[in-house]
């Protein structure tokens, strides 16, 4: 009984302190927020090497680096990595000036390598754990489900966490908790013990160092920072996504307005404003004052929504996809929108909300909605891609009515962003979009350039014709992009991105992970053969569960539940797996021709065929559809683990080849993400093949 616990509690530590670690350091550690699958990779190499290699580690040296990273993170010691990693920067990353000297940039990769190296170092004794008890039971299969439901319970109890709103630094501690029941002897306990006792300490200081109300979210830290009272300005905030600005709750009332106005009479400078058009939030209402039903897609706080209020929107629907970013806006927004009852507000996703409402729309306002996470470590797409994809414009076009109107505001910080924005709207509504900045405007929010566009191709040249006060308000502030780019879609999504190709941090980082692959097989002793047919495994089944995440998201939306759930199936289909092959004996041949069906499959039927069912039998077929993969590659893993010796090697093996086929997901940025199934089914056949023989008859090493 005591081995099933401890493979219980390792199995559990290392997925709960997977999804922890990806979160807290890509939220202290803004480089990490957009490139989190490093991180993955780490921890899978980590785990790998820790079944591979001879000696033993004991767990009281995970204990310790946890310890140590945890230090780095919060004391801040890391967090000018971003900056000193500037000059090496894609613009989809952040947007840093590349201000960084010669010795910045070797100083922030000598920190983000020790970075890597500890959370390498963290999961080397973890992985050594798990791969021992493999080894040494012989009931594989009810261990190996253990292992998967473990591993379950470790990933819904990260998600409960986040919707407690605790901090991840318990989470820490509580990991390092339950590392004490992984340790046998009294010297190692102590020294666990020791370092849950030194985790409780960071968790008072750090809770005292907050001085702003601070939660975490499914998706993002997120902090509340009240702005000075001046004589301009009543009580505002500012909300940091990440610990960056990244909206603000304004008080914009006729109330503000009046005093500002008279503010600024004193001081001679109301000439400065144009107190009709200078608002960006009243603007869709200056295009169409006679709306009665809007949507606003990423309502934030709630500016939008409050400016659709005071404009008196018989229905206001307003979609976030952050919760706590919903709570914070009822609870703090000046205006209090949210009480409005003509506001309906839905913890959503864009496209999911786009597929289901049954409404026609005056207008639909998409408000400044760009993204500053990942939405899984699984895949490279942020939250707001898939909203300026060519599919998401026609769906919003699909919704509006026959005069209405798209109003797309952003933070155009490249040229070749704001032209493939235009370049979609061009194509879904065959008509020049109006395009003009806002970010002249200082007192009614951060502005931006806006984009407006309507299925009635005269509808905009009909209006500013009767509006010359607003003609000449954007005359000067008028736009234009090149057209002359690749589109966005949902197959390529990748707005941050100037062209498909491979990014040069990509390409780095990875030329480094597959080096110290190699540093490791030269400098320590390995255990065992390498297993190249569980390493092809391993790869196919990361590169194809990248590639389901993706299309899960399209059919679910894009939110924290679509991810946890899919992954959750995943792992229910595995265990399904062993199931039936502990119940009767499957054949090795059956099972990967039932996998090789299953992949073919994923060509056949496309998307929208599963988007035109009904939402639950979409839920039932188009869950089973797009995992039934997983199923037969589970039947294959199982019935090759129980063929060979050393299971920790097998294993071992499998999860290195996922952090390879983690490197090879960044060709999605070059072929885009329906390649990756290609690649899969290549992988998986290459499973197939007797590399062992060939490695001994041809003399190739690893």
């Amino acid at each position: 009984m005591k081995k099933y616990i401890q493979i219980i509690t390792v199995s559990f530590v290392i997925l709960f302190l997977e999804l922890l670690l990806i979160r807290l350091i890509g939220t202290e550690i803004r480089i990490f927020a957009y490139f989190s699958n490093l991180l993955l990779l780490g921890i899978f190499i980590g785990s790998g090497i820790g079944m591979l290699i001879k000696k033993r580690i004991p767990i009281a040296v995970s204990a310790i680096l946890l310890f140590l990273t945890s230090i780095l993170v919060v004391s801040g010691s890391l967090a000018g990595v971003t900056d000193q990693l500037a000059p090496l920067s894609e613009s989809f990353f952040w947007f840093q000036s590349s201000l960084s000297s010669v010795w910045g940039v070797i100083s922030g990769l000598f920190l983000t390598l020790l970075l890597f190296l500890l959370i390498l170092g963290i999961f080397i004794p973890l992985g050594q754990n798990l791969g021992t008890l493999l080894d040494n039971d012989k009931q594989l299969i009810l261990v190996y489900s253990l292992n998967i439901i473990a591993s379950l319970a470790g990933m819904w109890f990260f998600q409960a966490i986040s919707i407690w709103q605790l901090s991840l630094y318990i989470g820490i501690a509580f990991a390092q908790l339950l590392l004490i029941f992984l340790v046998n002897n009294s010297w190692q306990k102590l020294i666990v013990f020791s370092c849950f006792l030194f985790s409780l300490v960071i968790i008072f200081f750090n809770f005292l160092s907050i001085e702003n109300p601070t939660i975490w979210s499914p998706y993002q830290k997120l902090t509340l920072i009240p702005q000075p009272v001046t004589e301009l300005k009543q009580q505002e905030y500012l909300l940091q996504v990440n610990n960056v600005g990244y909206m603000g709750l304004l008080d914009l009332s006729d109330n503000y307005k009046n005093n500002l106005k008279e503010k600024l009479q004193q001081l001679g400078a109301v000439d400065s404003v144009n107190w009709q058009f200078s608002d960006q939030y009243s603007l869709p209402f200056v295009f169409k004052p006679d709306s009665q039903d809007v949507l606003i897609v990423g309502a934030g706080g709630g500016n939008d929504v409050a400016a659709a209020v005071r404009h008196g929107v018989k229905n206001i629907e307003a979609v976030e996809i952050d919760p706590k970013i919903i709570a914070f806006g009822k609870q703090y927004h000046p205006e209090r929108p949210y009480d409005s009852p003509t506001v309906k507000v839905y913890n959503d996703d864009g496209r999911s909300f786009f597929k289901r409402t049954q409404t026609k729309y005056d207008i639909v306002i998409m408000g400044l909605a760009d993204s500053h996470t990942l939405t899984s470590s699984l895949t490279n797409v942020r939250l707001d891609h898939y909203l300026y994809t060519q599919e998401s414009f026609q769906e919003i076009k699909n919704i509006l009515k026959p005069g209405g109107l798209i109003f797309l505001t952003f933070d155009v910080r490249q040229d070749w962003i704001g032209a493939r924005i235009k370049k979609n709207l061009v194509s879904t509504f065959k008509t020049e979009p109006l395009i003009f900045s806002m970010q002249d405007v200082n007192y009614f929010g951060w502005g931006g350039v806006v984009f407006v566009a309507s299925p009635d191709p005269s509808a905009i040249d009909n209006f500013l014709s009767t509006r010359t006060d607003f003609k000449n308000f954007v005359s000067n502030r008028r736009l234009d992009f090149n057209n002359d780019i690749n589109p966005l879609t949902d197959n390529w999504p990748y707005l941050y991105l100037d062209e498909p190709r491979l990014p040069r941090i990509h390409l780095g980082i990875s030329l480094f992970l597959i080096i110290l692959l190699l540093l490791f097989k030269r400098l320590t002793p390995w255990q065992g053969r390498f297993q190249w047919d569980f390493f092809f495994l391993g790869a196919g089944f990361l590169l194809f569960e990248f590639q389901n995440i993706s299309k899960t998201s399209l059919l679910f939306g894009n939110t924290w539940i679509t991810n946890l759930f899919t992954i959750s199936f995943i792992l229910l289909f595995i265990l399904l797996a062993n199931f039936i092959h502990a119940k009767k004996k499957i054949s090795l041949r059956i099972a990967y021709i039932g996998l090789a069906l299953a992949l073919v499959s994923q060509f056949m039927v496309p998307l929208a065929a599963l988007n035109s069912l009904s939402f639950y039998n979409k839920l039932i077929w188009g869950s089973l559809f797009l995992n039934l993969p997983f199923f037969f590659s589970g039947l294959v893993f199982i019935i090759k683990l129980k063929e060979v010796k050393l299971k920790s090697v097998a294993f071992a093996s499998n999860l290195i080849g996922s952090a390879i086929g983690g490197i090879l997901e960044i060709f999605s940025f070059l072929l885009g993400n329906n390649a990756m199934l290609i690649f899969s089914l290549v992988l998986y056949s290459l499973s197939l093949a007797p590399f062992n023989y060939l490695k001994n008859k041809f003399f190739l090493k690893l």
